[in-house]
């Protein structure tokens, strides 16, 4: 049985190729096109599956059993002992220490943050296996 993707079997063929190393030209050759067909091939599968991740992303954090918003003017490094006490009511290990959270805080909220202050609310959940998931409230609208 073959498993559904996001992806056409174009786009398998070239991720793997590219894998294996070889250029644009040599694909199209390859596959009798042009560079400037497979360079759309491979960003088209590279958009899928980011909107793969993202929508796994979404869903995880749907059914986590954590989840909060940061309000505007919390202090970044506050966040971490948001997420522990929460999560110690609830018995879940959360897989990150406190500087892990805030590095993976400011890399995926950077534009929500200004110095230490949060300057735009974003969603945390954290599933029951301890992954801590960071959304723009947006994203999670009800």
């Amino acid at each position: 049985m073959e498993m559904e993707s996001f992806l056409t079997e174009t786009q398998i063929k070239v991720l793997k190729l590219r894998r294996k190393g070889l250029t644009l030209e040599e694909i199209a050759k390859l596959m009798n096109t042009t560079k400037a067909n497979i360079c759309m091939i491979e960003k088209r599968a590279r958009e899928n599956i980011e909107k793969a991740r993202n929508t796994l992303l979404i869903y995880q954090s749907i059914v986590a059993p954590l989840r909060f918003r940061v309000k505007e003017g919390t202090d970044v490094f506050q966040i971490p002992k948001m997420i522990y006490e929460k999560c110690n009511k609830l018995g879940i290990h959360v897989r990150y220490n406190s500087l892990e959270l805030v590095d993976h805080i400011y890399r995926h909220m950077r534009d929500k943050i200004e110095k230490r202050v949060v300057k735009r609310p974003f969603i945390v959940s954290v599933t029951e296996d301890g992954d801590v998931i960071l959304l723009d409230c947006e994203t999670l609208k009800d």
